[in-house]
């Protein structure tokens, strides 16, 4: 098949996007948390269509070996290629997770501490706001987690 015509067919639909969307993470980012929530369901996305990637690169290298034969098992090096493909994946959420955990808990020890430093000289109730504030931080982070 030429190189200039479209995919047609179930290779269109299970292909990876040519395009892939490139999100930069930052600081922002970990504080939205429907944005963090979406970049996470895109990962599962790319878990749960694991059948599929299979079935997929098992083809693409069985028509690689009709091309060109190589030695040695084809299913074997299909496994291979959709295992560093997966591992690259978990890589990637990972420092996500991790990255934004990060921010999150140096946002809360930064509000915690100046809680603490005011505590003396705030009257009770812009206390009791401040601490609200922060648990309601504290338990958007726990639901967005867990």
């Amino acid at each position: 098949m030429p190189s200039n015509q479209p995919q047609l067919g179930s290779l269109a639909v299970q292909a990876p996007l040519l395009t892939p969307q490139i999100v930069h993470v930052s600081r922002t980012t970990c504080h939205d948390l429907s944005l963090f929530k979406e970049l996470l369901k895109e990962y599962r996305r790319l878990d749960d269509s694991i059948v599929m990637r299979i079935n997929r690169t098992n083809a693409q290298f069985r028509d690689k070996d009709r091309l060109d034969p190589v030695k040695g098992n084809l299913q074997d090096q299909a496994c291979a290629q959709v295992w560093k493909e997966l591992i690259a994946n978990w890589n990637r959420r990972t420092k996500l997770v991790e990255y934004c955990v990060s921010v999150v808990d140096e946002s809360l020890s930064e509000k915690r501490t100046k809680l603490e430093s005011e505590a003396p000289q705030a009257d009770p109730s812009a206390m009791r706001k401040a601490q609200a504030a922060l648990f309601a931080e504290e338990v958007k982070v726990c639901r967005a987690l867990c």
